[in-house]
C-alpha cells in the first residue's frame, strides 16, 4: 500500500483499497491520480480495457468530494448500462466510510427510482448519455456546480452514435469543472471532443507499457465457412479450463450459436441488446459465478462486461474494424494474467484480418487448428491432473469398504474405467468430433494452398501491398487469394489457392520473374 500512499491518497481511502485487496497501482492509476489530486488541468487518458481506469478517476473524485455538498459534484458518462452499473459499484466500494451518494442512471430501468434517488441528493452520478440527457431536460439533474465530468470509454460512445448527446451534456456542465476523457483508442471524433470541450489538458498514454510485455497471445485459425462451428468447439475443448467470451456480429447469430453450444453440452449463454435488463443481469451473474463458462455476445452487449479472469476471447468471425478488435481482445490478459485472443476466418477474410491487425498494432499469429488428437490429449491430461489432486483427499470409511468389495468381484482396470466413463461421459470419445478439412494440405476440398517463391523482393522496391497488387494485376486473381506474403531482400514467398497455382506460375514466369513452387508445400 506504500505505492498508493505515495500518490497522495488519504488514510481512509487507503483503508478502502486494502479492504478491496488492492496492493499496488496500475500504470494508468500511478500517472493519473497525482495529476487529479494536485493542479487543475484536464486529462486525456489512453489505456486498454481492464487496466484500472475506473479507480484512476474514481479515487480522485472520492478524495476531493465534500460530504453534504447539496449538489452533484461529479458526472461519469458510460456507453452502456452494464458499464454504468459497474462504474457506480466500483466508486461506491472506493469511498469507504465517506458519506457520499453514488447514483447510477440508465435506460431500461424505471425512471421513478432514479428520480427519487436524485431528489434525495446525489454526489456522484454515473449514467448513459441518453438517460442523463433525459434527466437534464426534465430538470431533475443539474450540472452547473460539478467539479468533475468524466467521459469513460469515449471511443465507444462515438461508435454507438452518442457524440451529439455527449456534446449537449458537456455544454450544460459548469465551466469550473475538470474534464477527464478515457479511451482505449483515439479516433478523430474523440479528439474533437477534447478540442471542443476541454481546456489545457495533459495526455496520459500507457499503451506502450502494455505493449512492451503483452499478456494476450493473438492467434487466428483459417477454416472453411461450413467448418467454423466445429473449429470453435475444437478451440474450446483444447483448453479444459476455457472461460471466455465468443463474439458474434448479430443478435440472431448470437442466439443461434449459444443454442448450438448448449446442445453440445457447453455451459453457454447469449447476451445482446434484445434481452431485458433483468435477464442480462441474471446471465452476467451466472457467468461471474462460473455457472456459465461461455458468454456469446454482440459488441454492444459486451461493452459493460468486466470479468478479470477470462482465459479466452474468440472472434467467431473478424470484427468490423481495428477499434472493435482492440475492445474485444482487451477483455482477456488482464490483472497480470495471460490470455488468448482467437479469431476464426474463412480464406476470403485473410486480407481483412491482416488490415485489422495493422490498425490495432498487434502481431497476429497464424496457427493450425487443434486436431482431434490434440483435444483428446488435453482432456486426458486434465482428467489425470484432477484425479492426482484428489489423491490427498480421505474418503469416508464406507467408500473404502465398497471399493474393496468391488475389487474382489471385478477387474481393477474395468472398475476404474467404468467409473471414469460415468464421471466424464464422452469427453474422450473421438466420435464426438467431426473431421475438418485441413487447410494446410494442397487440394483439400478447394481450401488447400500452395506456397510459392518469387525472385523479386525489397531490392526491387517491393512491399507486401505492392507485391499483392503486382501478382493480381498480371495473374488476374482477386487480392484475398494472395496470402502469407513474406518480403525478403531478393525473393518473396507467398501462398495461393491450389486451384490458382498453375495460373499464377504461368502468367508470372512468362514475365521472367522466376516464380516456382517451393518443394515443401504447406
Amino acid at each position: 500500500m506504500n505505492d498508493f500512499k505515495s500518490l497522495g491518497l488519504s488514510a481512509e481511502t487507503l483503508q478502502a483499497l486494502e479492504n478491496k485487496g488492492f496492493t499496488a497501482p496500475t500504470p494508468i492509476q500511478a500517472r493519473t491520480i497525482p495529476l487529479l489530486l494536485s493542479g487543475e488541468t484536464d486529462v486525456v487518458g489512453q489505456a486498454m480495457t481492464g487496466t484500472g481506469k475506473t479507480a484512476a478517476f474514481g479515487l480522485p473524485i472520492v478524495e476531493r468530494a465534500v460530504e453534504n455538498a447539496g449538489h452533484v459534484q461529479a458526472l461519469v458518462l458510460a456507453p452502456t448500462r452494464e458499464l454504468a452499473i459497474q462504474v457506480a459499484e466500483e466508486i461506491e466500494s472506493l469511498k469507504g466510510r465517506k458519506r457520499l451518494s453514488v447514483v447510477p442512471v440508465y435506460g431500461g430501468q424505471a425512471i421513478v427510482p432514479q428520480l427519487t434517488a436524485l431528489r434525495r441528493g446525489a454526489d456522484v452520478v454515473v449514467g448513459t448519455p441518453g438517460r442523463v440527457l433525459d434527466h437534464l431536460r426534465r430538470g431533475t439533474l443539474k450540472l452547473s456546480q460539478i467539479s468533475f465530468l468524466v467521459l469513460d470509454e469515449a471511443d465507444e460512445m462515438c461508435n454507438m452514435g452518442f457524440i451529439d448527446d455527449v456534446r449537449e451534456i458537456c455544454s450544460q456542465a459548469g465551466e469550473d469543472r475538470r474534464t477527464l476523457l478515457f479511451s482505449a483508442t483515439m479516433p478523430r471524433e474523440v479528439m474533437s471532443i477534447a478540442t471542443e470541450f476541454m481546456g489545457e489538458y495533459e495526455v496520459v498514454n500507457v499503451r506502450s507499457e502494455n505493449e512492451a510485455a503483452p499478456l494476450t497471445r493473438q492467434v487466428f485459425h483459417e477454416v472453411m465457412a461450413p467448418d467454423r462451428f466445429e473449429a470453435l468447439c475444437r478451440v474450446i475443448d483444447a483448453e479444459p479450463d476455457f472461460y471466455g467470451l465468443v463474439f458474434c456480429r448479430t443478435k440472431m447469430e448470437c442466439d443461434r450459436l449459444a443454442e448450438w453450444l448448449s446442445e453440445r453440452g457447453y455451459l453457454a449463454e447469449p447476451i445482446h441488446g434484445d434481452l431485458s435488463q433483468p435477464r442480462r443481469e441474471e446471465i452476467l451473474n451466472r457467468f461471474r459465478k462460473r455457472r456459465a463458462t461461455i458468454l456469446v455476445a454482440t459488441d454492444v452487449a459486451a461493452r459493460g462486461i468486466d470479468v478479470p479472469d477470462l482465459t479466452h476471447v474468440v472472434n467467431y468471425a473478424p470484427p468490423q474494424n481495428a477499434e472493435t478488435y482492440v475492445h474485444r481482445t482487451g477483455r482477456t490478459g488482464r490483472a497480470g494474467k495471460k490470455g488468448v485472443a482467437v479469431t476464426l476466418i474463412a480464406p476470403n477474410e485473410f486480407r481483412k484480418l491482416i488490415y485489422i491487425g495493422q490498425g490495432a498494432n498487434v502481431k497476429l499469429e497464424k496457427r493450425p487448428l487443434p486436431t482431434v488428437d490434440d483435444v483428446l490429449a488435453a482432456r486426458r491430461k486434465h482428467i489425470r491432473e484432477e484425479l492426482v489432486a484428489l489423491e490427498d483427499a480421505a474418503p469416508a470409511k464406507p467408500y473404502y469398504d465398497l471399493a474393496r468389495e468391488l475389487l474382489q468381484d471385478s477387474d481393477p482396470e474395468d472398475a476404474l474405467a467404468v467409473l471414469l466413463e460415468k464421471t466424464y461421459g464422452k469427453q474422450l470419445d473421438r466420435a464426438s468430433y467431426r473431421e475438418i478439412r485441413d487447410m494446410r494440405r494442397p487440394g483439400a476440398a478447394s481450401g488447400g494452398r500452395v506456397r510459392v517463391k518469387a525472385a523479386i523482393g525489397r531490392v526491387h522496391g517491393m512491399t507486401p501491398r505492392k507485391f499483392v497488387d503486382y501478382v493480381c494485376l498480371h495473374a488476374r486473381i482477386r487480392p484475398f487469394k494472395v496470402q502469407n506474403v513474406q518480403i525478403g531482400g531478393k525473393q518473396t514467398t507467398f501462398t495461393v489457392p491450389v486451384g490458382d497455382c498453375e495460373t499464377v506460375l504461368r502468367c508470372l514466369n512468362s514475365r521472367g520473374n522466376g516464380l516456382q513452387p517451393i518443394a515443401s508445400r504447406g
